[in-house]
Protein backbone atom coordinates (compact mmCIF):
# COMPACT_ATOMS: atom_id res chain seq x y z
CA UNK A 1 0.00 0.00 0.00
CA UNK A 2 1.62 3.19 -0.98
CA UNK A 3 1.86 6.38 1.47
CA UNK A 4 -0.85 8.48 -0.25
CA UNK A 5 -3.50 5.43 0.13
CA UNK A 6 -2.39 5.55 4.07
CA UNK A 7 -2.65 9.28 4.33
CA UNK A 8 -6.10 9.58 2.56
CA UNK A 9 -7.40 6.47 4.49
CA UNK A 10 -6.11 7.23 8.36
CA UNK A 11 -8.57 10.17 8.66
CA UNK A 12 -11.48 8.47 7.17
CA UNK A 13 -11.23 6.34 10.09
CA UNK A 14 -11.82 9.01 12.89
CA UNK A 15 -15.44 10.01 11.57
CA UNK A 16 -16.05 6.35 11.69
CA UNK A 17 -14.90 5.96 15.33
CA UNK A 18 -16.50 9.39 16.72
CA UNK A 19 -19.96 8.73 14.56
CA UNK A 20 -20.42 5.01 16.69
CA UNK A 21 -22.42 6.66 19.25
CA UNK A 22 -24.41 9.17 16.95
CA UNK A 23 -25.33 5.21 15.17
CA UNK A 24 -29.43 5.17 15.85
CA UNK A 25 -29.26 1.22 17.31
CA UNK A 26 -26.97 2.62 20.02
CA UNK A 27 -28.66 5.42 20.68
CA UNK A 28 -31.51 3.39 21.28
CA UNK A 29 -30.05 0.53 23.50
CA UNK A 30 -28.25 3.23 25.51
CA UNK A 31 -31.51 4.63 26.24
CA UNK A 32 -34.03 1.69 26.83
CA UNK A 33 -30.87 0.50 29.35
CA UNK A 34 -30.38 3.59 31.26
CA UNK A 35 -34.34 3.90 31.70
CA UNK A 36 -34.78 0.34 31.95
CA UNK A 37 -32.32 0.69 34.97
CA UNK A 38 -34.05 3.39 36.23
CA UNK A 39 -37.49 1.66 36.57
CA UNK A 40 -35.42 -1.03 38.58
CA UNK A 41 -34.01 1.34 40.85
CA UNK A 42 -37.49 3.33 41.24
CA UNK A 43 -39.99 0.28 41.38
CA UNK A 44 -38.62 -3.26 41.89
CA UNK A 45 -38.74 -4.34 45.29
CA UNK A 46 -40.89 -1.69 46.30
CA UNK A 47 -42.95 -2.06 49.55
CA UNK A 48 -40.26 -4.20 51.46
CA UNK A 49 -39.20 -1.48 53.35
CA UNK A 50 -39.60 -0.34 56.60
CA UNK A 51 -42.16 2.87 56.19
CA UNK A 52 -41.13 6.56 56.18
CA UNK A 53 -41.38 7.86 59.78
CA UNK A 54 -43.79 10.30 57.57
CA UNK A 55 -45.47 7.64 55.13
CA UNK A 56 -48.18 6.43 57.14
CA UNK A 57 -49.39 9.59 57.88
CA UNK A 58 -49.69 10.87 54.61
CA UNK A 59 -50.49 7.20 53.37
CA UNK A 60 -53.97 7.42 55.83
CA UNK A 61 -54.38 11.44 55.12
CA UNK A 62 -54.81 11.11 51.51
CA UNK A 63 -57.43 8.40 52.07
CA UNK A 64 -59.13 11.37 54.47
CA UNK A 65 -59.18 13.91 51.93
CA UNK A 66 -60.48 11.63 49.18
CA UNK A 67 -63.45 10.65 52.06
CA UNK A 68 -63.95 14.50 52.56
CA UNK A 69 -62.53 14.96 55.81
CA UNK A 70 -60.07 17.80 55.32
CA UNK A 71 -59.22 18.58 59.14
CA UNK A 72 -55.83 16.82 59.45
CA UNK A 73 -51.85 17.46 58.28
CA UNK A 74 -52.54 21.21 57.53
CA UNK A 75 -48.72 22.10 58.43
CA UNK A 76 -48.12 20.59 54.83
CA UNK A 77 -49.70 21.96 52.00
CA UNK A 78 -51.88 19.27 50.08
CA UNK A 79 -51.32 18.33 46.69
CA UNK A 80 -49.66 15.45 46.68
CA UNK A 81 -51.58 14.04 49.98
CA UNK A 82 -54.65 14.33 47.11
CA UNK A 83 -52.59 12.40 45.20
CA UNK A 84 -51.99 9.54 47.72
CA UNK A 85 -55.43 9.33 48.32
CA UNK A 86 -56.66 9.11 44.66
CA UNK A 87 -54.01 6.36 43.72
CA UNK A 88 -55.29 4.55 46.50
CA UNK A 89 -59.06 4.72 45.77
CA UNK A 90 -58.08 3.49 42.60
CA UNK A 91 -55.78 0.95 43.17
CA UNK A 92 -56.44 -0.12 46.62
CA UNK A 93 -55.12 1.06 50.09
CA UNK A 94 -52.35 0.88 51.93
CA UNK A 95 -48.48 2.25 51.39
CA UNK A 96 -48.00 0.04 47.98
CA UNK A 97 -49.83 2.25 45.07
CA UNK A 98 -48.90 5.61 46.91
CA UNK A 99 -44.93 4.03 46.64
CA UNK A 100 -45.48 3.24 43.11
CA UNK A 101 -47.29 6.11 42.47
CA UNK A 102 -43.97 8.23 43.69
CA UNK A 103 -41.27 6.01 41.54
CA UNK A 104 -43.44 6.63 38.50
CA UNK A 105 -43.31 10.07 38.95
CA UNK A 106 -39.65 9.88 39.28
CA UNK A 107 -38.89 7.80 36.32
CA UNK A 108 -41.33 10.75 34.42
CA UNK A 109 -38.86 13.12 36.00
CA UNK A 110 -35.91 11.27 34.20
CA UNK A 111 -37.76 11.22 30.75
CA UNK A 112 -38.62 15.37 31.29
CA UNK A 113 -34.99 15.73 31.82
CA UNK A 114 -34.30 13.75 28.69
CA UNK A 115 -36.36 15.22 26.31
CA UNK A 116 -35.66 19.04 27.42
CA UNK A 117 -31.92 18.39 27.50
CA UNK A 118 -31.66 16.18 24.36
CA UNK A 119 -32.02 19.53 21.90
CA UNK A 120 -29.67 21.28 23.86
CA UNK A 121 -26.76 18.43 24.46
CA UNK A 122 -27.44 15.66 22.34
CA UNK A 123 -28.70 12.82 22.63
CA UNK A 124 -26.22 10.45 24.04
CA UNK A 125 -24.68 13.24 26.35
CA UNK A 126 -28.52 14.14 27.95
CA UNK A 127 -28.33 10.47 29.01
CA UNK A 128 -25.50 11.67 31.53
CA UNK A 129 -27.89 13.44 33.55
CA UNK A 130 -31.02 11.64 32.79
CA UNK A 131 -28.77 8.46 34.26
CA UNK A 132 -27.30 10.76 37.34
CA UNK A 133 -30.92 11.44 38.38
CA UNK A 134 -32.49 7.84 37.72
CA UNK A 135 -29.47 6.06 39.44
CA UNK A 136 -27.70 7.91 42.13
CA UNK A 137 -28.55 7.35 45.77
CA UNK A 138 -30.07 10.05 47.58
CA UNK A 139 -30.46 8.10 50.89
CA UNK A 140 -31.80 9.85 54.44
CA UNK A 141 -28.87 9.28 57.44
CA UNK A 142 -29.21 6.90 60.29
CA UNK A 143 -31.91 5.09 58.28
CA UNK A 144 -31.81 2.19 55.92
CA UNK A 145 -33.77 4.64 53.05
CA UNK A 146 -30.95 4.50 50.39
CA UNK A 147 -33.54 6.48 47.94
CA UNK A 148 -35.95 8.74 49.39
CA UNK A 149 -37.70 8.77 45.98
CA UNK A 150 -38.91 5.01 46.54
CA UNK A 151 -41.69 6.23 49.72
CA UNK A 152 -45.03 7.46 49.60
CA UNK A 153 -43.32 11.29 51.12
CA UNK A 154 -43.88 14.85 50.08
CA UNK A 155 -40.37 15.69 48.72
CA UNK A 156 -40.34 13.39 45.55
CA UNK A 157 -43.08 15.13 44.52
CA UNK A 158 -42.65 18.04 45.01
CA UNK A 159 -39.57 17.52 43.03
CA UNK A 160 -41.19 15.97 39.89
CA UNK A 161 -43.38 19.17 39.61
CA UNK A 162 -40.24 21.56 40.01
CA UNK A 163 -38.62 19.69 37.28
CA UNK A 164 -41.42 19.46 35.39
CA UNK A 165 -41.64 23.67 35.57
CA UNK A 166 -37.96 24.41 34.66
CA UNK A 167 -38.27 22.09 31.75
CA UNK A 168 -41.91 23.90 30.71
CA UNK A 169 -40.46 27.52 30.86
CA UNK A 170 -37.42 26.71 29.20
CA UNK A 171 -39.35 25.64 26.07
CA UNK A 172 -41.14 28.92 25.76
CA UNK A 173 -37.31 30.57 25.81
CA UNK A 174 -36.99 28.77 22.98
CA UNK A 175 -39.27 30.49 21.00
CA UNK A 176 -42.70 28.20 21.35
CA UNK A 177 -45.79 29.11 22.56
CA UNK A 178 -46.72 31.38 25.55
CA UNK A 179 -49.10 27.75 26.86
CA UNK A 180 -45.55 26.85 27.79
CA UNK A 181 -44.96 29.42 30.44
CA UNK A 182 -49.02 28.20 31.77
CA UNK A 183 -48.00 25.11 32.19
CA UNK A 184 -44.32 25.79 33.96
CA UNK A 185 -46.90 27.80 36.32
CA UNK A 186 -49.43 25.68 36.64
CA UNK A 187 -46.86 22.81 37.45
CA UNK A 188 -44.54 25.32 40.17
CA UNK A 189 -47.72 25.54 41.94
CA UNK A 190 -48.41 21.83 42.51
CA UNK A 191 -44.94 21.82 43.82
CA UNK A 192 -45.01 24.40 45.71
CA UNK A 193 -48.81 23.19 47.03
CA UNK A 194 -46.87 19.32 47.90
CA UNK A 195 -44.38 21.00 50.33
CA UNK A 196 -44.23 24.97 49.77
CA UNK A 197 -40.24 24.83 50.05
CA UNK A 198 -39.72 25.33 45.98
CA UNK A 199 -41.70 28.61 45.89
CA UNK A 200 -38.31 30.11 46.46
CA UNK A 201 -37.10 28.99 42.93
CA UNK A 202 -39.74 31.64 41.72
CA UNK A 203 -36.10 33.86 40.53
CA UNK A 204 -34.80 31.42 38.35
CA UNK A 205 -38.36 32.00 36.19
CA UNK A 206 -38.69 35.39 36.44
CA UNK A 207 -34.85 35.87 34.82
CA UNK A 208 -35.87 33.52 32.08
CA UNK A 209 -38.99 35.88 31.68
CA UNK A 210 -37.14 39.21 31.52
CA UNK A 211 -34.49 37.73 29.08
CA UNK A 212 -36.90 38.03 26.56
CA UNK A 213 -35.66 40.78 24.23
CA UNK A 214 -39.57 41.92 23.14
CA UNK A 215 -41.29 43.66 26.02
CA UNK A 216 -44.72 42.44 24.63
CA UNK A 217 -43.46 38.71 25.42
CA UNK A 218 -42.44 39.68 28.63
CA UNK A 219 -45.50 41.06 29.80
CA UNK A 220 -47.48 38.40 28.46
CA UNK A 221 -45.22 35.47 30.15
CA UNK A 222 -45.68 37.58 32.80
CA UNK A 223 -49.30 38.05 33.43
CA UNK A 224 -50.07 34.36 32.37
CA UNK A 225 -47.31 33.00 34.62
CA UNK A 226 -48.67 35.14 37.83
CA UNK A 227 -52.62 34.32 37.06
CA UNK A 228 -51.75 30.46 36.32
CA UNK A 229 -50.14 30.03 39.26
CA UNK A 230 -52.82 31.86 41.89
CA UNK A 231 -55.35 30.20 40.20
CA UNK A 232 -53.32 26.69 40.71
CA UNK A 233 -53.28 27.54 44.50
CA UNK A 234 -56.86 29.15 44.76
CA UNK A 235 -57.69 25.42 42.99
CA UNK A 236 -55.76 23.05 45.14
CA UNK A 237 -56.61 24.80 48.53
CA UNK A 238 -60.39 25.27 47.53
CA UNK A 239 -61.47 22.38 49.56
CA UNK A 240 -59.71 22.90 52.67
CA UNK A 241 -59.91 26.60 52.58
CA UNK A 242 -57.84 28.79 51.79
CA UNK A 243 -57.32 31.20 54.27
CA UNK A 244 -58.11 27.76 56.67
CA UNK A 245 -55.08 26.03 55.25
CA UNK A 246 -52.39 29.08 55.21
CA UNK A 247 -53.12 30.24 58.40
CA UNK A 248 -52.30 26.84 59.77
CA UNK A 249 -49.21 26.01 57.71
CA UNK A 250 -47.78 29.12 58.87
CA UNK A 251 -48.44 28.94 62.72
CA UNK A 252 -47.32 25.51 62.75
CA UNK A 253 -43.69 26.75 60.80
CA UNK A 254 -43.56 29.93 62.91
CA UNK A 255 -43.66 26.89 66.14
CA UNK A 256 -41.39 24.75 64.55
CA UNK A 257 -39.11 27.14 64.12
CA UNK A 258 -39.24 28.24 67.43
CA UNK A 259 -39.51 25.10 69.48
CA UNK A 260 -36.78 23.14 66.82
CA UNK A 261 -36.91 19.71 65.52
CA UNK A 262 -34.62 17.18 67.51
CA UNK A 263 -32.64 15.08 65.18
CA UNK A 264 -29.19 13.11 65.37
CA UNK A 265 -26.27 15.21 64.13
CA UNK A 266 -23.28 12.73 63.76
CA UNK A 267 -23.04 11.67 67.57
CA UNK A 268 -25.15 14.74 69.58
CA UNK A 269 -28.40 15.74 69.67
CA UNK A 270 -29.83 18.93 68.98
CA UNK A 271 -33.05 20.49 68.36
CA UNK A 272 -31.66 23.69 67.09
CA UNK A 273 -28.73 22.37 64.33
CA UNK A 274 -25.71 24.62 63.14
CA UNK A 275 -26.16 26.13 59.40
CA UNK A 276 -24.24 23.11 58.18
CA UNK A 277 -26.45 20.73 59.04
CA UNK A 278 -28.34 19.99 56.11
CA UNK A 279 -25.15 19.78 53.84
CA UNK A 280 -23.66 17.23 56.27
CA UNK A 281 -27.02 15.02 55.67
CA UNK A 282 -26.53 15.67 52.24
CA UNK A 283 -22.83 14.19 52.42
CA UNK A 284 -24.58 10.95 54.58
CA UNK A 285 -27.27 10.69 52.11
CA UNK A 286 -25.49 10.86 48.37
CA UNK A 287 -22.16 9.01 50.09
CA UNK A 288 -18.49 9.87 49.48
CA UNK A 289 -18.34 8.73 45.86
CA UNK A 290 -22.02 10.22 44.51
CA UNK A 291 -20.81 13.69 46.17
CA UNK A 292 -17.38 13.69 44.22
CA UNK A 293 -19.22 13.12 41.12
CA UNK A 294 -21.84 15.83 41.67
CA UNK A 295 -19.07 17.94 42.98
CA UNK A 296 -16.71 17.31 39.82
CA UNK A 297 -19.38 17.94 37.71
CA UNK A 298 -21.16 20.72 38.77
CA UNK A 299 -17.39 22.01 38.51
CA UNK A 300 -16.94 21.17 35.13
CA UNK A 301 -20.36 22.81 34.08
CA UNK A 302 -19.31 26.45 34.86
CA UNK A 303 -17.09 25.90 31.93
CA UNK A 304 -19.65 25.48 29.51
CA UNK A 305 -19.81 28.17 27.70
CA UNK A 306 -21.87 26.57 24.69
CA UNK A 307 -24.72 25.60 27.74
CA UNK A 308 -24.36 29.05 29.74
CA UNK A 309 -27.81 30.81 30.13
CA UNK A 310 -28.80 27.12 30.53
CA UNK A 311 -26.61 26.46 33.42
CA UNK A 312 -26.93 30.08 34.88
CA UNK A 313 -30.88 28.83 34.80
CA UNK A 314 -29.81 26.38 37.04
CA UNK A 315 -27.76 27.76 39.33
CA UNK A 316 -30.56 30.35 39.80
CA UNK A 317 -33.01 27.34 40.98
CA UNK A 318 -30.47 25.85 42.80
CA UNK A 319 -28.96 28.49 45.30
CA UNK A 320 -32.59 29.86 46.73
CA UNK A 321 -33.09 26.00 47.30
CA UNK A 322 -29.66 25.77 49.69
CA UNK A 323 -30.03 29.14 51.00
CA UNK A 324 -33.31 28.50 52.51
CA UNK A 325 -32.41 25.17 53.96
CA UNK A 326 -28.70 26.99 55.54
CA UNK A 327 -29.38 29.78 56.37
CA UNK A 328 -33.59 30.51 56.32
CA UNK A 329 -34.91 27.54 57.55
CA UNK A 330 -34.28 26.90 61.58
CA UNK A 331 -34.28 23.34 61.14
CA UNK A 332 -32.56 20.29 59.83
CA UNK A 333 -33.71 17.18 58.91
CA UNK A 334 -31.71 14.26 56.96
CA UNK A 335 -33.82 14.10 53.62
CA UNK A 336 -34.06 18.26 53.22
CA UNK A 337 -31.29 17.98 50.92
CA UNK A 338 -33.29 15.83 48.27
CA UNK A 339 -34.78 19.53 47.53
CA UNK A 340 -32.01 19.99 45.48
CA UNK A 341 -30.91 17.00 44.46
CA UNK A 342 -32.41 16.94 40.98
CA UNK A 343 -30.44 20.32 39.93
CA UNK A 344 -27.18 19.10 41.20
CA UNK A 345 -27.90 15.73 38.98
CA UNK A 346 -28.87 17.70 36.27
CA UNK A 347 -25.57 20.37 35.90
CA UNK A 348 -23.23 17.56 37.38
CA UNK A 349 -24.47 15.59 33.84
CA UNK A 350 -23.72 18.56 31.91
CA UNK A 351 -20.52 19.06 33.60
CA UNK A 352 -19.54 15.38 32.24
CA UNK A 353 -21.14 15.89 29.09
CA UNK A 354 -18.87 18.87 28.36
CA UNK A 355 -15.72 16.55 30.35
CA UNK A 356 -15.87 14.59 27.32
CA UNK A 357 -16.27 16.77 23.94
CA UNK A 358 -13.79 17.67 21.89
CA UNK A 359 -11.77 20.29 23.05
CA UNK A 360 -9.16 22.56 21.53
CA UNK A 361 -5.82 20.36 21.44
CA UNK A 362 -5.33 16.68 21.81
CA UNK A 363 -3.83 17.13 25.00
CA UNK A 364 -6.77 19.01 26.53
CA UNK A 365 -9.34 16.68 25.03
CA UNK A 366 -7.35 13.54 26.31
CA UNK A 367 -6.92 15.18 29.58
CA UNK A 368 -11.13 16.29 30.52
CA UNK A 369 -12.02 13.21 28.73
CA UNK A 370 -9.36 11.45 31.70
CA UNK A 371 -11.55 13.21 33.94
CA UNK A 372 -15.02 12.69 32.72
CA UNK A 373 -14.54 9.25 32.13
CA UNK A 374 -13.35 8.96 35.71
CA UNK A 375 -17.03 10.73 37.10
CA UNK A 376 -18.86 7.99 35.28
CA UNK A 377 -16.79 5.16 36.54
CA UNK A 378 -17.54 6.46 40.13
CA UNK A 379 -21.11 7.22 39.18
CA UNK A 380 -21.43 3.56 37.35
CA UNK A 381 -20.26 2.33 41.06
CA UNK A 382 -22.55 4.29 42.92
CA UNK A 383 -25.56 3.27 41.05
CA UNK A 384 -24.65 -0.93 40.86
CA UNK A 385 -24.08 -0.08 44.46
CA UNK A 386 -27.87 1.49 45.11
CA UNK A 387 -28.90 -1.27 42.69
CA UNK A 388 -27.72 -4.19 45.15
CA UNK A 389 -29.50 -2.16 47.89
CA UNK A 390 -33.13 -2.41 45.57
CA UNK A 391 -32.07 -6.15 45.34
CA UNK A 392 -31.29 -6.68 49.06
CA UNK A 393 -33.88 -4.10 49.96
CA UNK A 394 -36.29 -5.83 53.18
CA UNK A 395 -37.68 -5.24 56.54
CA UNK A 396 -34.76 -3.34 59.20
CA UNK A 397 -35.07 -3.19 62.64
CA UNK A 398 -38.26 -3.53 64.72
CA UNK A 399 -39.28 -4.67 60.58
CA UNK A 400 -37.87 -7.80 61.90
CA UNK A 401 -39.12 -8.46 65.62
CA UNK A 402 -42.06 -10.32 65.28
CA UNK A 403 -40.46 -12.98 62.72
CA UNK A 404 -37.91 -13.18 65.63
CA UNK A 405 -39.79 -13.81 68.19
CA UNK A 406 -41.77 -16.15 66.35
CA UNK A 407 -37.99 -17.92 65.00
CA UNK A 408 -37.85 -18.48 68.81
CA UNK A 409 -40.97 -20.06 69.65
CA UNK A 410 -42.67 -16.86 71.11
CA UNK A 411 -45.86 -15.91 69.91
CA UNK A 412 -47.15 -13.19 72.12
CA UNK A 413 -46.08 -10.73 74.94
CA UNK A 414 -44.98 -7.51 74.92
CA UNK A 415 -41.11 -6.25 74.35
CA UNK A 416 -39.32 -3.37 76.35
CA UNK A 417 -38.21 -0.78 74.16
CA UNK A 418 -35.30 1.94 74.93
CA UNK A 419 -33.75 4.22 72.85
CA UNK A 420 -35.66 5.03 69.87
CA UNK A 421 -38.21 6.94 68.75
CA UNK A 422 -41.78 6.09 69.79
CA UNK A 423 -43.02 5.08 66.16
CA UNK A 424 -40.77 3.34 65.35
CA UNK A 425 -42.03 0.20 67.26
CA UNK A 426 -45.82 1.34 67.08
CA UNK A 427 -45.46 0.86 63.07
CA UNK A 428 -44.55 -2.92 63.76
CA UNK A 429 -45.63 -3.99 67.86
CA UNK A 430 -48.67 -1.78 67.92
CA UNK A 431 -49.78 -2.48 71.48
CA UNK A 432 -47.12 -4.96 72.72
CA UNK A 433 -44.32 -2.94 73.48
CA UNK A 434 -44.11 -0.83 76.28
CA UNK A 435 -41.59 1.46 77.97
CA UNK A 436 -42.00 -0.06 81.81
CA UNK A 437 -39.56 -2.58 83.09
CA UNK A 438 -42.06 -3.77 85.75
CA UNK A 439 -44.59 -4.51 82.91
CA UNK A 440 -46.53 -8.05 82.88
CA UNK A 441 -45.77 -10.75 80.19
CA UNK A 442 -42.19 -9.03 78.98
CA UNK A 443 -40.69 -11.53 76.13
CA UNK A 444 -37.85 -9.49 74.65
CA UNK A 445 -35.84 -6.60 75.49
CA UNK A 446 -35.37 -3.83 72.49
CA UNK A 447 -32.61 -1.01 72.66
CA UNK A 448 -30.80 1.32 70.35
CA UNK A 449 -27.99 3.80 70.28
CA UNK A 450 -29.40 7.25 69.76
CA UNK A 451 -28.27 10.19 70.83
CA UNK A 452 -31.37 12.02 71.07
CA UNK A 453 -33.03 9.10 72.35
CA UNK A 454 -30.52 7.69 75.56
CA UNK A 455 -31.74 4.28 77.00
CA UNK A 456 -33.65 4.43 80.13
CA UNK A 457 -31.02 3.35 83.36
CA UNK A 458 -33.39 1.50 84.82
CA UNK A 459 -33.79 -0.86 81.39
CA UNK A 460 -29.87 -1.25 81.23
CA UNK A 461 -30.55 -2.28 85.13
CA UNK A 462 -33.09 -4.63 83.77
CA UNK A 463 -30.48 -6.12 80.90
CA UNK A 464 -28.31 -6.56 83.84
CA UNK A 465 -30.28 -8.54 86.16
CA UNK A 466 -31.77 -11.03 83.42
CA UNK A 467 -28.64 -11.49 80.93
CA UNK A 468 -28.65 -15.18 81.51
CA UNK A 469 -32.00 -15.69 80.33
CA UNK A 470 -31.73 -13.35 77.28
CA UNK A 471 -30.08 -14.22 74.05
CA UNK A 472 -28.98 -10.96 71.57
CA UNK A 473 -29.96 -10.80 68.26
CA UNK A 474 -28.86 -7.48 66.08
CA UNK A 475 -31.41 -6.43 63.91
CA UNK A 476 -29.66 -4.26 61.84
CA UNK A 477 -29.30 -1.03 64.44
CA UNK A 478 -31.58 -2.39 66.90
CA UNK A 479 -29.92 -4.85 69.80
CA UNK A 480 -32.70 -7.30 70.27
CA UNK A 481 -32.82 -9.42 73.30
CA UNK A 482 -35.17 -12.27 73.69
CA UNK A 483 -35.47 -14.36 76.66
CA UNK A 484 -35.86 -18.46 76.35
CA UNK A 485 -38.86 -19.95 75.63
CA UNK A 486 -39.09 -20.98 79.24
CA UNK A 487 -38.56 -17.48 81.09
CA UNK A 488 -40.87 -16.07 78.49
CA UNK A 489 -43.71 -18.37 79.55
CA UNK A 490 -42.72 -18.06 83.10
CA UNK A 491 -43.33 -14.06 82.48
CA UNK A 492 -46.86 -14.43 81.32
CA UNK A 493 -47.88 -16.31 83.58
Amino acid sequence: MSAGTTAATAPARAPSQAGFWQRPAVRWIALVLVFAWGAYQCLWNILAANPNADEPEYIIVGRWYLQGDLRANHEQPPTAKYLFGAIQFLFGEGPLAPRLLVGTLTLLGGVIIFLWLKPELGWMPALIPTAFWLLLPRGVDTTFEFRLDRFAVLDPVMVFFAIAAMAAAWQWHHGRSVVWIGIAAFSLGLSATSKPTTAVMIPAFLVLILMRRRLKDVLIALGVAAVVLLATVLLVYWPIGFVTGMRDLIEFQVVHNQNGHLIDLGSMATGHPPWWANLYFAWKGFGVITVVVLAGGCLAALFDRANRFLVVYLLLALAPLVVFYLFVAQNALASYYYAWSWALCILAGIGCAWLLKAHGSRILTASLRAVGGVLLALALIAAVGTSALVWNDGPTGFGRADQTLRAAGIDHGDVLVSGVAPWEPEQFLHDRWTVDTKASCLVAVATKVSPRSPIAPEVTAYLREHAAHLHRVMLNDVSFYVFDRETAAANCR
